[in-house]
């Protein structure tokens, strides 16, 4: 074996930096973090060749005083942290490497004050070799100038991605510093061109300076798509903006989480998120959310890598489970709100394809035409300017769809995912209520099943007795079933039997399977609602849109897809060039 030899101050550093600094924008964080640790008001960040070849952050914050300058280089200097509040830590910097990282892996200048201009130093570091104090005038605050990153460690940087893909990183890293810090201003510039601007809100409320925020780093439609909530539980505050269930993302780039305002990426809060969504969103889309959690310090530890992204909660089950009821308040309370990206992508199909919709007049006297003639017109506005969200029907098209007419616009409702929702929230609560009322059948279905299937049937025939489901052995292959709930008690029995054998062969464990109850309402619900396909009359599709109004979560279906689109009047109006 080779003699045992202590490392180099050198190597040390630069094996510091790899754990530290991972790329470009591994240095822009660990800057801008410093730099609303100095309480600015204003940050501004340069790069060019994606921060390969420079990274630029200035600030007005305090500052650093003259005689520290070059301490705040060293390893393991910081002025956040003293020998007893490592478990109370405020600030986003605390272990005092960043600096020295950087510095040993680049060409460094610095440029601070802590008065006026007069007072202003700067000096050099080039590969963690620290150069001469020099005067500098500059206002108060911090400039720091990181120029031909990894030079020293060219094996790193050949790891890197192209241009635009550092600087994508750069850009996301200071959006979520951004959305946590609404008081201060943010500008990015990207090769001299700026990317990001978003001035500091005014508005004292923190929900409407985050409002403000969002819009001017994602847009207004972004925003238009987010649900408020704020909900403080035993000692945690879950906050923010989440994202209409019809809203969601491909992956999970734009859930934004913050602890004590600490961006952070954690596996286990963003299951949680989406475990609060599985009622809502198919298994491969993921909701879109800016979440703030607050949490006593001494509660999470976040010294568990050296990056600072990750934290550690000392019950991690209780947060989550509080976390999950939360959102799921939250997304209650938004009722049958759904999605306006729908609708533009509707226009966008329309404009696109030149569609025509030939809708089906049905059987109704309220739709007869000389229901609209001068003296009922009246009547007509009475009624549609009432308090109904989704208007009233006109008319069904392909025996499917519904067009209602709302004070604004008109408002296209699939009636089966509707209905669908509809009667899954209610076997849910009655459900969980122990009311569901039955319906014993005139004539019991008797119903053909496999040996296995018979099995796993009468092992679990319990269970099905509380959704008032009553069944019962008929022979070694069938099953005859005497009751059901009232709510299902037109469907196809049979197809629904079959559905539920499914679920209860994939759910497997009985232990589990009360977990695992919204599966079962949402085969039952899929085989109780309207049918697509089937005629309905005004007042059943009234009905139905009264129901949704006063249904939670029924914007959606229980498989993620939405139960309407909305068209405004402008916006139909633009289709055919009136405006």
């Amino acid at each position: 074996m080779n003699e045992i030899k202590e490392l180099s101050q050198e190597l040390i550093n630069k094996i510091s930096a790899g754990e530290v600094i991972e790329r470009p924008s591994s240095v822009v964080k660990e800057l801008v973090e410093n730099s609303i640790d100095a309480k600015s008001s204003i940050i501004d960040i340069h790069i060019r060749n994606g921060g390969k070849t420079e990274i630029r952050v200035s600030d007005n914050g305090v500052g650093i005083n003259s005689k520290d300058v070059k301490l705040a280089f060293k390893r393991h200097a910081t002025s956040k942290l003293s020998d007893h509040n490592l478990l109370k830590i405020s600030t986003l910097g605390f272990r005092g490497e960043a600096l020295s990282s950087i510095a040993s892996i680049s060409r460094m200048k610095i440029y601070t004050s802590i008065s006026d201009i007069a007072d202003g130093k700067s000096f050099e570091v080039n590969s963690g070799l620290i150069g001469e104090l020099k005067p500098s005038p500059r206002k108060i605050g911090t400039t720091i100038e990181v120029n031909e990153l990894f030079y020293s460690t060219p094996a790193r940087l050949k790891f890197l991605k192209t241009e635009n893909y550092e600087t994508l990183l750069i850009k996301q890293c200071i959006q979520k510093l951004a959305l946590s810090n609404p008081d201060i201003e943010f500008n990015f510039y990207s090769n001299e061109k700026k990317i990001i601007s978003s001035l500091a809100s005014k508005n004292l409320n923190f929900n409407k300076k985050l409002e403000h925020r969002i819009v001017s780093l994602f847009g207004s439609e972004f925003f238009k798509n987010l649900i408020w909530f704020n909900e403080k539980i035993d000692c945690y505050n879950f906050f923010g903006f989440i994202g209409l269930p019809t809203f969601h993302h491909s992956n999970s780039a734009k859930q934004f989480t913050f602890v004590n305002k600490r961006p952070i990426h954690d596996r286990y809060l963003y299951n949680s998120i989406k475990a609060a969504y599985k009622d809502f969103l198919s298994y491969d889309r993921f909701p879109q959310v800016v979440l703030f959690i607050n949490s006593p310090l001494e509660d999470v530890d976040i010294n568990v890598h050296p990056t600072k992204n990750e934290v550690r909660f000392k019950n991690m089950q209780n947060l989550r489970s509080l976390l999950i009821r939360s959102i799921k308040k939250g997304l209650e309370s938004a009722g049958h709100k759904s999605s306006t990206i729908n609708t533009l992508k509707t226009l966008d199909t329309i404009n696109k394809n030149n569609l025509n919709f030939m809708t089906k007049k049905v059987d109704d006297p309220f739709l007869s035409n000389n229901y609209f003639n001068k003296e009922n017109s009246t009547n007509l506005t009475e009624e549609i300017c009432q308090d109904y969200p989704l208007g009233l029907a006109k008319s069904q098209f392909h025996e499917t769809y519904i067009i209602s007419q709302t004070k604004n616009g008109i408002v296209i409702i699939d009636q089966h995912a509707a209905h669908e929702r509809i009667v899954y929230e209610k076997l849910k609560k009655n459900y969980n209520q122990n009311n569901l009322e039955t319906q014993i059948l005139l004539i019991p279905e008797i119903i053909e099943v496999i040996s296995e299937e018979l099995d796993i049937l009468l092992n679990h025939r319990d269970f099905l007795a509380r959704y008032s489901l009553l069944i019962e052995k008929f022979s070694n292959e069938s099953i005859i079933v005497r009751e059901v709930p009232l709510i299902l008690i037109n469907c196809n029995i049979s197809l629904l039997m079959k559905d539920i054998i499914s679920d209860l062969i994939e759910i497997g464990d009985s232990q589990i399977l009360e977990t695992n109850i919204n599966k079962i309402c949402s085969s039952m619900a899929c085989h109780g609602s309207i049918r697509a396909g089937r005629q309905m009359y005004q007042d059943e599709m009234n009905k139905l849109l009264r129901e949704m109004e006063s249904t939670p979560y029924s914007g959606q279906c229980n498989h993620g897809r939405p139960t309407y689109i909305e068209l405004n009047l402008n916006q139909i109006e633009s289709l055919f060039g009136r405006k």
